[in-house]
């Protein structure tokens, strides 16, 4: 059995875990150190400070790639979950565990050009922040006095620019900063030229306009114009800038954070400047349009002094110094009158005062108030209880005599209409004399048992409020309030000492 295994062995080729995982590792990685792959991201992780950790995956099958910090910063777009790309670089097996990763060195979008779609994430990035907004637009100077220019030194751009300013305003000041306008560090070169003019602006010469661009290209040669870098430096430009950029149809980051967007070069120094002909042309017309103007003025104010001598201003001074004095006299009446009138409305408004000041005089305050008193007591005598009780006494006995007087009379009429009757007759009337005289009697009682003083002479009273007001209820008083209390025979003042309401309930 022994012999058996040893036989065994020295005819297979026997593989250490590590050293397996090795030799894949050199056959794998030699293999497919350059390559392509195409898949979809999935599981994207940027929280690692050392890259990106992601899937590329198909319908069938899935790898686990890696793209590094360095590899990152050369991006030009955002790498998102579910975006199909092409990536390039090579296999990694990771001994430890023995799972391999495709390291990633370059990558772009699938059917959709890389520089496209940093133009769309740049663009739409710098949209929110409000780079683009139309407020932070600013005008153009119609008629600049200094120009710079952001461009190459090498390209046609510069002389075209110059050519077309100094075609059109010879003597427009121009201030020229070469930066390259393609390659690696052109947008840095850029904005530092166009911060370099705002310095020379702000402390030594002022600059109205800028102007930044370059000739046509690819997406690749413009893509200076399409950097972060070159568009804050537009941005932030205490300058007025003019965007020229490539031909009519190009259109970059600059063009949309620029005051002004020129379809090329040339047009930008149109935009930039007038020609000088043209206004030299407005002026004369505006002159001659002015002198025209002045002449047709003096004309008419020749007119007017001529038609002012001719009337009476050429009058003898003696008689326009006549008028002077007849006007002094004028003038001197109306002072007087005025004055006078003035003097009228004082005394008329020192009468009022004195009338007013007599009215509120003591004494006559005095008199006004003793005739009040006056009046209230008497008043006062009308409404007195002795007073009504009175006047009650005198309606009493008036309505008695009225009644006596009516029966008297009722009487003499039945007397009469007897006289000469017959017996039976006799009765009747009687009857009619004895109903009657009840009726009266009977209104008589009645009248009498409602008057106020048959009320007193039972032995009640009537109570009466300072006011001489009937207190009807013990919420009508208060303690220590005056009363009068009226009796048959007179009237008694009391002051309230206390209120107790349990007599109506005992006389319940």
């Amino acid at each position: 059995m022994e012999n058996y295994y040893n036989n065994f062995n020295s005819d297979k080729i026997i593989y250490s875990v590590s050293e397996l995982t090795l030799l894949i590792k050199e056959t794998v990685e030699t293999k497919f150190y350059s390559i392509w792959i195409k898949g979809e991201i999935s599981g994207f992780k940027s929280t690692y400070a050392s890259g990106y950790y992601f899937d590329l995956k198909d319908s069938k099958a899935k790898i686990s790639s890696i793209i590094f910090k360095y590899d990152i910063q050369r991006l030009n777009f955002k790498i998102k979950e579910g975006m199909s790309v092409i990536a390039f670089g090579r296999i990694n097996l990771y001994e430890p565990r023995g799972t391999y990763s495709f390291i990633i060195s370059d990558i772009e979008p699938e059917g959709y050009g890389k520089l496209a779609l940093a133009f769309e994430q740049l663009k739409e990035k710098l949209q929110n922040e409000g780079l683009f907004d139309k407020e932070h637009k600013r005008n153009i100077p119609f008629l600049p006095h200094t120009i710079g220019i952001v461009t190459s030194k090498s390209g046609a751009v510069l002389h075209d620019i110059v050519k077309i300013i100094r075609r059109r305003f010879d003597n427009i000041h121009l201030i020229f900063v070469n930066a390259s306008v393609q390659g690696i560090n052109s947008s840095s070169e850029i904005a530092n030229a166009i911060k370099l003019l705002n310095y020379y602006s702000k402390n030594e010469h002022k600059i109205d306009i800028l102007i930044v661009g370059r000739g046509g290209g690819s997406l690749e040669d413009l893509w200076s114009f399409n950097e972060e870098k070159t568009a804050y430096a537009i941005y932030n430009s205490d300058i007025p800038v003019i965007s020229a950029v490539g031909h009519e149809t190009d259109f970059t980051i600059a063009d949309f954070v620029a005051d002004v967007r020129a379809s090329t070069p040339s047009n930008a120094a149109e935009i930039a400047v007038p020609v000088k002909l043209d206004l030299l042309s407005i002026i004369k017309k505006f002159n001659e349009r002015l002198k025209s103007a002045a002449l047709n003025t003096i004309k008419n104010k020749s007119n007017t002094i001529k038609y002012l001598h001719s009337r009476q201003y050429n009058k003898n001074p003696k008689k326009l110094i006549e008028e002077r004095f007849i006007l002094i006299d004028d003038v001197i009446n109306d002072l007087l009158n005025a004055e006078k009138i003035i003097l009228n409305n004082y005394k008329l408004r020192v009468n009022s005062l004195n009338k007013r000041l007599e009215l509120r005089h003591p004494a006559h305050i005095l008199k006004d108030k003793y005739l009040r008193f006056k009046e209230i007591q008497t008043r006062f005598k009308l409404r007195h209880p002795g007073k009504i009780i009175k006047d009650y006494k005198i309606i009493i006995e008036k309505n008695n005599k009225i009644l006596n007087d009516a029966m008297s009379k009722k009487i003499l009429d039945f007397r009469s209409i007897t006289d000469g009757t017959d017996l039976n007759n006799n009765k009747a009337i009687k009857n009619k004399i004895f109903t009657d005289r009840n009726s009266l009697q009977l209104s008589y009682n009645t009248l009498q048992s409602i008057s106020p003083y048959s009320v007193l002479k039972r032995g009640y009273s009537i109570a009466l409020s300072e006011t001489d007001k009937i207190i009807s209820s013990i919420t009508d008083v208060n303690i220590n309030d005056k009363i009068k209390i009226i009796m048959n025979d007179g009237l008694i003042n009391s002051t309230v000492i206390s209120k107790d309401s349990t007599i109506n309930k005992i006389s319940q």
